[in-house]
């Protein structure tokens, strides 16, 4: 078909917006929220998010985060509060449960993981953008919630850019805040309801 072509470049946001290496990221409080506004998407602002889909979050959904979830975050969250490896287990439990709450509140068939590049475009898809703003996104909630005792929500970071050898790919980070290492928050590749990888951003910028 002669639409192919087409479908084949706006399927791919991840790697063509990702091209070439970013500059480097901003340091302090509104990093990760200046990285909204270079990619015109829209930031948190209280417990609401503008969550993005489609890719290159090319469909956007408002959604409050609250009640019922808001408090099992919290309880979970502080729970772990006995050290950073417990708090990012504790992450890993909320953003599971996110994902799952986004999915439901989509409606339709849930997000494939790895961005197949032809759904680009199909409401409730999500690629690595998506899946990096939405990440960001409710981090900054539950960091404003003052629920995140042992990390900071930073700019997020991107790895390859094709002369690498590498597709580009998107990731949300905290850092602790004792130490400063850095760690990739990336549900990416796990379909909603599952735990995310968080991984050293070291090991992170590593794979493929």
């Amino acid at each position: 078909m002669r639409s192919t072509p087409l479908l084949i470049l706006t399927a791919l946001p991840c790697l063509l917006m990702g091209g070439f290496p970013e500059s480097p990221a901003l340091a302090g409080p509104q990093a990760p929220q200046n990285w909204f506004g270079e990619r015109g998407y829209v930031g948190p602002s209280g417990n609401r998010i503008i969550a993005c889909h489609g890719y290159g979050c090319a469909r956007r959904l408002e959604l409050s985060v609250e009640g019922a979830w808001l408090s099992r975050a919290r309880a979970a969250l502080r729970a772990a509060q006995g050290s950073p490896d417990a708090e990012r287990q504790a992450l890993a439990d909320v953003i599971r449960s996110y994902t799952a709450y986004l999915a439901a509140s989509l409606g339709g068939k849930p997000d494939v993981p790895g961005s197949p590049p032809q759904l680009s475009g199909v409401y409730g898809q999500m690629d690595c953008l998506d899946e990096t703003a939405n990440t960001t996104s409710l981090l900054l909630v539950l960091q404003d919630q003052g629920l995140l005792s042992h990390h900071v929500v930073e700019h997020p970071e991107s790895r390859g850019f094709f002369l690498d050898g590498r597709y580009p790919h998107f990731t949300a980070v905290i850092a602790e805040k004792r130490t400063g290492a850095e760690w990739a928050v990336d549900p990416w590749k796990k379909a909603p309801g599952q735990r995310p990888e968080i991984l050293p951003l070291d090991r992170w910028r590593q794979d493929s």
